[in-house]
């Protein structure tokens, strides 16, 4: 294998193979469905692989394709999680031709207007396709219940809802950040030699220009404490199911013996559940386990098809031979035979020049390491039965363990519902005599319960004395309450799948909880003891005290915090809105458990909370088993913050901080107003239209002047009025003339408005981003008590739509006239310099 770089930073790896006249060439693009971040769910990646076969350089659609055919070529690409490969497999004559059609796709595809739409109902029959697939649906089940946090849980072509929120501009935009030189290499195996493929990617890919690319940020997926279980009906006559259990990526050093343990437990006749839950016990129609062993966290699986009545019986049976392995361990024989035949699998795809163009560019993309399969192979070959033991026993465990499955319509308990079919009821609203609202939504799709007592407070109760205690009460609501512990808590609810927590914002906080249907009225009580009787431990609160101390001291690290709160600072004074949520040390040390317990005594009361409870749970009872639990809750009025002075909202203001970074922060901010202002639905659609890659900002001041590393707009939002933020991350030596086009081209948004288009726009992402907000069960209880909480009423989140969809262009101009014409608060960022000092 050769390696070669270009200037620009595209990389070559090539792989000579004389053994035919064919050769095969592939780009791999470093992108793919977990790394969407804004735009996660949608399927983008894989839409953008659609798109750039619609329109690439000179040619149009399907072009590419007559064009390598007419080599002796076929071409075809795919994404998945972390990649987008393009790949054609032609005869050694045509390889010009097909890196040629290669660099076009990747680097010069145009995304034709007219091809958009068309290329979009394509993807929806694929989707409405993969929805019909019994195979595709247990797949995502089971990702989508052994991932809650890691963007493994979204299926890679995308969730319709979301995907029919994604704009031309918005997919082409993202095919300019992602598809560059810097994440991309080509991989080229067969009959020719490097010096003529290095000549051939150095005309078609050498003058592509670098660009710099933003970070992307992973979120890690939480250590899973407790056994899950989803199960679904599904039109089908057989039951498919999984068991999973998640597992270290590809890199680790577990990670061979638990390939030889997938093999063994599940790959042929001979494999233990093949012989034990097939053969003698005859409980499935088919029978397999392995590992999935990514870069990143990997699942070990088993899955198996079954008659419904045997389910229960079969799962057991699966695990009973893990137990087995865990025991009693595995014979020499048996390991040897499992890696032989990982071997065998392994080698029987380097065959073709296609297999071994695909095995080294999965090398170098998983491990940089263009030879990482032989390693591989090696580390297998040395796997011994009582590493197969261990690893059975370290990474198969019980509390690990997620099963799912679909069955056939009617075969499942009455508290497991199908996959599609049911709709939610309509929310409804239930004030109890003593003052506490309740907000219920019946969503019968699946066996979950959320609970979300939202509470007047956050920032708007806090004091410079006592910045940071709202933060403060929210970490220790869970840490103890009259009766138990922090561990027995935790315990208590993750056993049964569940989780709770607290959080505390700038005008409200709130304690919430998710549990499964069968667990309700246990979960119900342990949300209600954890909001009404938090002990608030002496030795915990100074824990987390010194954690929020911590934090402040890490703030300091980022200039677009600094920049943010100065701009906090200078619009509110001395309004609690200007305070940090941390708090500051001088405040941290003066805050102990009888300040905490005197703001919950203030605070938790019931004319100050809403409760919302939405999922598999019918209004009557909701309203009864509520009330019980809650009983004990105090009665008070709400804390509506008439008495707090009205901020002053200061504008017109230049302030400067150095700070010893490479990069340079700026934020203008305009003073607005607050959450029920009949304004705020054109003030978040201008913000919707100005902060993605398709904004006016991005495109002149990124694109076409190269002067921000990220531009875009942001809000402060919450009962007192509102600050609205245009900012950019600079070079500093780019920050005045950074300032003075952002200048500009806010200038034009308050004379100008929003263009009909990025209206349009703005709306359409605008809902879709609310159908995301709103599509799970936690997400919607959050909306609705915020809602109702605030004095929007509990279904403003159906109410608003139609103002989003009826709102003119006209409307929004003068919102943009009204709060963008004065002269804002300016906050620059950066290492000294004359560009730094001369704003002070």
């Amino acid at each position: 294998m050769q390696h070669r770089r270009l200037a620009n930073g595209l990389e070559i790896l090539f792989k000579e193979d004389r053994s035919a006249p064919l050769v095969s060439a592939q780009v791999w693009v470093r992108t793919g469905s977990i790394m969407e971040a804004n735009l996660l769910g949608t399927g983008v990646s894989h839409l953008v692989e659609h798109m750039v076969f619609q329109g690439a350089g000179a040619h149009g659609p399907g072009a590419v394709a007559r064009l390598v055919q007419e080599t002796g070529g076929v071409l075809n690409a795919y994404t998945s999680f972390d990649r987008t490969v393009y790949w054609i497999d032609t005869l050694r004559e045509g390889l010009d031709t097909a890196l040629g059609v290669l660099a076009d796709l990747t680097t010069a595809a145009r995304f034709p207007h007219a091809e958009f739409e068309k290329e979009k109902d394509v993807i929806r029959r694929e989707i409405d396709m993969g929805r019909d697939d019994p195979g595709r649906t247990v797949s995502q089940l089971m990702f989508s219940t052994v991932y809650r946090e890691h963007p493994y849980r979204e299926p890679v072509i995308g969730r319709l809802e979301l995907f029919n929120t994604v704009e031309r501009d918005a997919a082409f935009g993202y095919w300019q950040e992602r598809y560059t030189p810097e994440r991309m290499f080509v991989v080229v195996a067969g009959d020719t030699d490097i010096e003529t493929v290095e000549r051939m990617v150095e005309e078609r890919f050498g003058k592509v220009e670098s660009r710099p690319s933003a970070h992307l940020y992973l979120p890690e997926e939480p250590v899973q404490t407790a056994a899950r279980a989803a199960h679904a009906e599904f039109s089908t006559e057989i039951t498919r199911m999984e068991l999973a259990w998640r597992i270290p990526g590809l890199l680790h050093a577990d990670t061979p013996a638990l390939e030889v343990l997938g093999t063994l437990m599940g790959s042929g006749r001979t494999s233990r559940l093949w012989r034990e839950v097939r053969e003698r016990k005859a409980l499935v129609h088919s029978v397999g386990a392995g590992a999935y062993t990514p870069v990143l966290s990997g699942i070990f699986y088993a899955s198996a098809e079954c008659d419904p009545d045997k389910r229960e019986a079969a799962e057991a049976a699966m695990l009973d031979q893990v137990r087995a392995i865990q025991d009693s361990g595995v014979t020499e024989a048996d390991v040897r035979r499992a890696r032989r035949m990982f071997l065998a699998d392994q080698l029987s795809g380097l065959t073709t020049t296609r297999g071994q163009a695909s095995d080294v560019g999965s090398n170098w993309h998983s491990a940089g390491n263009a030879d990482f399969t032989s390693h591989y192979l090696e580390a297998v070959d040395r796997v011994t039965p009582e590493q197969v033991q261990r690893v059975a026993r370290e990474w198969l465990t019980p509390q690990g363990l997620t099963s799912v499955s679909i069955n056939p319509p009617g075969s499942l308990a009455k508290t497991t519902v199908a996959v599609s079919g049911l709709r939610a009821e309509p929310v409804r609203r239930h004030v109890y005599p003593n003052g506490l609202t309740l907000l219920v939504r019946e969503d019968r799709r699946l066996p979950v319960v959320s609970l979300h007592a939202t509470l007047r407070g956050g920032l708007l109760a806090e004091s410079v004395e006592s910045s940071g205690i709202g933060r403060l009460m929210a970490r220790t609501f869970v840490k103890g309450t009259a009766s138990r512990g922090s561990e027995e808590i935790a315990d208590l609810i993750e056993s049964g799948g569940g989780s709770i927590g607290a959080d505390s914002g700038g005008s409200s906080f709130s304690v919430s909880a998710q549990v499964l249907r069968p667990d309700f009225e246990q979960g119900l009580a342990l949300w209600a003891e954890v909001l009404l009787e938090p002990s608030f431990p002496e030795d915990e609160v100074k824990r987390e005290a010194s954690r929020q101390a911590a934090a402040l001291k890490q703030q300091e690290d980022h200039p677009s915090f600094l920049a943010f709160q100065a701009l906090r600072r200078a619009v509110y004074g001395t309004h609690p809105f200007s305070l940090n949520r941390e708090g500051t040390p001088e405040s941290l040390g003066r805050i102990g458990r009888e300040e905490i317990l005197g703001l919950h005594r203030e605070q938790v009361v019931t004319g100050n909370a809403v409760v919302a409870v939405v999922g598999d749970v019918g209004f009557e009872e909701a309203r009864e088993v509520v009330a019980r639990a809650l009983a004990g809750l105090p009665e008070g009025p709400r804390r509506d913050g008439a008495t707090l002075p009205e901020p002053p909202m200061h504008a017109g203001q230049t302030i400067a901080l150095v700070k010893d970074k490479r990069q340079a922060f700026l934020v203008a901010g305009y003073p607005t107003v607050g959450i029920t202002h009949e304004d705020r639905t054109a003030l978040d659609l201008i913000d919707e239209a100005c902060s993605d890659m398709a904004s006016r900002f991005f495109e002149r001041i990124r694109e076409q002047h190269g002067l921000a590393y990220s531009v875009g707009t942001t809000q402060i939002i919450g009962m007192a009025p509102g600050v609205f933020a245009f900012y950019l991350s600079t070079a500093p030596e780019k920050l005045e003339f950074a300032r003075d086009e952002l200048l500009k081209e806010i200038g034009l948004l308050a004379r100008e408005g929003l263009l009909a288009d990025e209206l349009d726009r703005a709306r359409k992402t605008w809902i879709g981003k609310q159908a995301m907000q709103t599509q799970s069960s936690a997400g919607l209880a959050q909306q609705c008590a915020l809602d109702e909480l605030y004095g929007l009423g509990f279904d403003h989140y159906e109410a608003v739509l139609e103002r989003v969809r009826s709102i003119t262009v006209e409307e929004v101009a003068a919102v943009c006239r009204r709060y963008f014409t004065a002269a804002p608060v300016l906050v620059a960022v950066g290492p000294e310099g004359e560009e730094v000092r001369s704003e002070k």
